[in-house]
């Protein structure tokens, strides 16, 4: 059996997580993320037995609320096994917040769910977990680990497919893979449920969370102006230049919007088309924003290596380019090339039909299509130059 790092948020699933982890008679300890305060810190003693600066007992706050803190504290509790929060607010901070706002500064429309579980949840998180001599990290996750005949291992859709989250797992490295487990793989979020309210699991009929946990009003443009970023005045305008209106801040249009942009008046609906880095935003028909080619930088392979020969052949793939998008035909090309804005890799693909509002700073991800499982994705860009 394994000494596992259970991620408890507060939410059923990852409370569920724990406690199956516990009936296969693991050593679990729920750990709960602090990625920021509400309040004045109080008097926390030190957990026994070492780990001293890192675990402190729970009495905050959790990645969302107070309100989910006490919460996945109350699920532990119940089942019996220790918990502890993390003091991550820098971490948060560092590889969360600030590349969100810079990406929609840059004109970008980002995922920080993406970033969340590559540098938070299976990075620093994973990271802590093994300085401390866990065995093994486990998350609420509604995804798939398998290990490839190539030895390599790779994220694999879930067994619900409503609710699977393998696209926003792209990033999780070698390493991580390989000491990860989510115990709910096979499970739906119905049977989930049913074994919260069988075991008086107290979070058994809590709503799942929709929203970006750092915006919990999804005011997205509010929260940029709070974090200082300059709202870059500006025109509407069609391919040609013409002048179409003007709007007070470019900063969180994202490629493909149609409502919310303050215009009217046209014979036809106008969609974002791109954001410039000079604060006009190009609009234009609906039909404007199909694409068959695109690129993904800053590449993460999991199934297939970097340096495998079938990238410069050309991959047969399905390629996902928005959370719960429809899969589609494709073939990847990596060609030797490279991001030219940040030096990552850079893989290049092309689709069997077009595919409408390939948004840029969106995720990309590459899946087996014949098995499923997640041979790379990256970050989603329209040119190389």
């Amino acid at each position: 059996m394994a000494r596992i790092l259970c991620a408890m948020s507060g939410g059923v699933d990852s409370a569920v997580s724990a406690y199956l982890l516990k009936e296969q008679g693991h050593e679990v300890i729920g750990a709960n993320m602090r990625f920021w305060e509400y309040k004045e810190p109080e008097a926390c003693d030190l957990p026994a037995g070492g780990a001293e600066g890192v675990l402190k007992k729970a009495r905050l706050t959790s990645c969302c609320s107070p309100e989910d803190m006490a919460d996945a504290e109350k699920s532990a509790r119940g089942m019996g096994i220790p918990f502890y929060a993390l003091k991550m607010e820098a971490d948060f901070r560092e590889n969360v917040i600030d590349p969100f706002v810079a990406d929609y500064q840059n004109g970008l429309t980002p995922n920080p769910c993406v970033h969340c579980n590559t540098y938070i949840k299976f990075g620093e998180f994973y990271s802590k977990a093994t300085a401390l001599g866990f065995d093994q990290i486990a998350t609420g996750h509604y995804a798939d680990i398998v290990k490839l005949p190539n030895g390599r291992y790779a994220v694999a859709p879930a067994a619900d497919k409503k609710k699977d989250q393998s696209y926003y797992l792209y990033g999780m490295s070698q390493e991580s893979l390989a000491r990860t487990v989510f115990p709910l793989a096979k499970i739906v979020k119905d049977d989930a449920r049913r074994i919260a309210e069988k075991n008086n699991i107290p979070v058994a009929k809590k709503p799942d969370s929709q929203e970006i946990c750092f915006i919990p009003d999804n005011d997205h443009r509010a929260f940029l102006k709070r974090e200082g970023v300059d709202m870059r005045p500006g025109y509407f305008r069609n391919r040609l230049g013409a002048i179409l209106g003007k709007h007070d801040g470019s900063v969180g249009f994202t490629v493909g919007q149609r409502k919310g942009l303050g215009i009217a008046g046209f014979a036809e609906a106008q969609f974002v088309l791109d954001v410039l880095a000079n604060g006009d935003v190009i609009l234009g028909p609906r039909e404007e924003l199909e694409r068959k080619t695109f690129f993904i930088r800053d590449v993460v392979f999991q199934g297939l290596a970097a340096e495998d020969n079938a990238w410069s052949e050309g991959v047969p793939c399905l390629a996902q380019i928005r959370y719960n998008g429809k899969p589609l035909a494709a073939t990847a090309y990596r060609d030797g090339s490279t991001s030219l804005t940040t030096g990552g890799d850079l893989v290049r693909i092309e689709l069997a039909e077009p595919a409408w509002a390939v948004t840029p700073g969106q995720a990309g991800v590459l899946y087996d299509s014949k098995e499923g499982f997640i041979l790379a994705g990256g970050k989603i860009r329209l040119a190389v130059s």
